[in-house]
C-alpha cells in the first residue's frame, strides 16, 4: 500500500496548483511536455484530445504557449499560438516522440521471409565492381515501373518459436541493411538499369529492392505494453544491443503489441543459495541441491515499438544501463502498472 501511496503523490501535488505555463522549446517532444506537467505522463494522451482548444498535438511548434488549469479536480489544457520562429527558418512542429526514431520509421526494415522470392534484385554492374559510387549504374533483374528504390541485403533470420508448429513451418522474418539508393533510368523486356543516387556500402549481386518510402509513418504516442514479450536479439544479428538500436520481440499485432507500447526490458536478479550467516551467489557450475532465493528482476533498459506485425515486432531501445541481448524479457513499464492498479 505505501508504495501505491508513493506513486499517487506526484500527481495529486499537480492537481493542486490552479494553472501551470509552458513554453514549447525546440528539442522538445510531446512526451517530454507531458511530464513537465505530470509524474504519470501515460494519461497525457487523454487530456491532449479531450480539450477542444488543441485541434492536433502533432502541429504545436516551439514558442508556443501551453497552460494547464484544474477545474473539479480535471484537467484542461488551452495553447496559445506564437510561433518565433525566423522566416528564414521552417517551421517543425514538435514531434511526438524522440527524433531518434524518426529515421526507422521511413522503410521497413524487418520482412516477412517468403516475400523475399517477389522482390526484384540486383544482377550486378557493367564492369561487374562491387565498389560503387554515386553516379554509377547497376542491372536490376525485373521490368521496374516507379523510379525510385533502395537496396538492401539480407542480414538476420527470426524465427517465431510458436509451440504448436514444428521448425518447418514456424512464421519466420529477415531484417534488411540498407546498401544503396537508386533512380531507374531505363526499363527492357525483363530488366532494368538503375543509376545510383547514394552508396553506404558495396553493392552484391542477390541485393534486394524495396520502393523508396514516400512519407514517413503516421505519428503515435507512447503508451504502455500489456503483455509481455522475449527479445529474439539484435535486428542484424549483434550479440548485444545499445541505446538508439533496433530489437526484435516475439509477440506482435495477434498478442495486441502495436506501435508505440513502451516496455521495460529485465534481466533475471541473482540466485543466492544457502542459510542465514552462509549466503553466496549460486555458481552456474555448482549443481549440489541447495535452498535457493531468487532476487527481483533488474531493470537495464526500456524500449518502443514502432511496427507489429502478425507475429513480431521490431522496437528501438530508448534507455540502457547495460549491453541489451537476446533472451531478456520485456514487460510493461512499472509505473504503468501502478497506474494501472490505481
Amino acid at each position: 500500500m505505501a508504495v501505491l501511496l508513493t506513486a499517487l503523490l506526484p500527481f495529486s501535488v499537480a492537481a493542486q496548483k490552479s494553472e501551470t505555463r509552458y513554453t514549447v522549446e525546440r528539442g522538445d517532444t510531446l512526451w517530454d511536455i507531458a511530464a513537465t506537467f505530470f509524474a504519470d505522463p501515460w494519461r497525457w494522451p487523454k487530456v491532449w484530445y479531450d480539450n477542444p482548444s488543441i485541434k492536433d498535438p502533432h502541429l504545436i511548434y516551439p514558442g508556443d504557449t501551453l497552460t494547464l488549469k484544474w477545474q473539479q479536480g480535471k484537467p484542461h489544457l488551452t495553447y496559445q499560438a506564437s510561433h518565433t520562429i525566423a522566416a528564414d527558418e521552417p517551421a517543425s512542429p514538435v514531434p511526438s516522440v524522440a527524433p531518434l526514431l524518426l529515421p526507422h520509421l521511413a522503410q521497413d526494415t524487418l520482412i516477412e521471409k517468403a516475400r523475399l522470392v517477389a522482390l526484384p534484385r540486383v544482377l550486378g554492374s557493367p564492369e561487374g565492381r562491387r565498389l560503387l559510387s554515386a553516379a554509377d549504374t547497376v542491372y536490376i533483374d525485373a521490368a521496374l515501373h516507379a523510379i525510385d528504390w533502395q537496396v538492401y541485403r539480407v542480414a538476420h533470420t527470426f524465427s517465431h518459436q510458436r509451440a504448436d508448429q514444428t521448425a518447418d513451418n514456424r512464421p519466420q522474418m529477415v531484417s534488411l541493411t540498407h546498401v544503396a539508393n537508386g533512380s531507374i533510368t531505363d526499363v527492357a523486356s525483363n530488366y532494368s538499369v538503375m543509376t545510383l543516387t547514394q552508396v553506404n556500402q558495396e553493392i552484391r549481386p542477390n541485393d534486394v529492392l524495396l520502393p523508396a518510402p514516400d512519407r514517413v509513418q503516421a505519428p503515435f504516442w507512447p503508451y504502455p505494453a500489456k503483455t509481455k514479450a522475449t527479445l529474439l536479439g539484435h535486428l542484424y544479428g549483434s550479440e548485444y544491443v545499445a541505446q538508439g538500436q533496433l530489437v526484435v520481440l516475439d509477440k506482435g499485432a495477434k498478442a495486441q503489441v502495436s506501435a508505440g507500447q513502451v516496455f521495460e526490458v529485465t534481466q533475471p536478479g541473482k540466485q543466492v543459495v544457502n542459510q542465514p550467516g552462509e549466503y553466496q551467489y549460486q555458481v552456474q557450475a555448482d549443481k549440489t541441491p541447495r535452498e535457493v532465493t531468487v532476487l527481483p528482476n533488474v531493470k537495464v533498459g526500456e524500449l518502443m515499438v514502432i511496427r507489429s506485425y502478425p507475429w513480431m515486432s521490431l522496437a528501438v531501445v530508448q534507455q540502457a544501463t547495460q549491453p541489451i541481448k537476446a533472451g531478456m524479457q520485456a514487460i510493461p513499464p512499472s509505473s504503468a502498472r501502478i497506474s494501472h492498479e490505481r
